[in-house]
């Protein structure tokens, strides 16, 4: 059984998102699997690396969805990413610096980093779109 499983409650309904959300996940089941499996301290860093990096790249991109779609809590939204960035990016160095010894709750803290995320904040993005007016169809002549 995987130590972070997607679910359905998770889908933000926008495929792109839903996608990277879930090769997050991926990442953090590699984490917690490289970690329970006893490898090298390289390849924690190895993975954590790799999740800092498409976080941002992700975090891009959901943005840039969400400024097309008008999203009122846009920068909000923006500032929270930042933060999120900053954390895992942060928690990265430290383990590269070897200041970071890393245990069940190092690992229990970057799985919660993501869903809690995903929960409370891009859900909200959800219920937007799902509750924002759509367009009339265009009448073709």
């Amino acid at each position: 059984m995987a130590f972070l499983s997607w679910r359905n409650e998770y889908r933000v309904g926008v495929e792109q998102i839903d996608e990277e959300h879930r090769y997050l996940f991926d990442l953090i089941n590699a984490f917690h699997d490289t970690h329970v499996g006893g490898t090298k301290r390289s390849a924690l860093e190895q993975i954590l690396n790799r999740l800092v990096h498409y976080a941002e790249q992700h975090f891009r991109h959901e943005e840039a969805i969400m400024e097309a779609e008008a999203y009122p809590a846009y920068v909000e939204h923006c500032a929270l990413h930042e933060d999120l960035y900053l954390t895992i990016f942060r928690l990265s160095e430290k383990l590269a610096a070897g200041s970071l010894q890393v245990d069940m709750e190092t690992v229990r803290f970057i799985r919660s980093w993501l869903v809690e995320h995903i929960v409370k904040h891009d859900l909200q993005f959800s219920d937007y779109l799902a509750r924002r007016p759509k367009p009339a169809p265009t009448g073709e002549t």
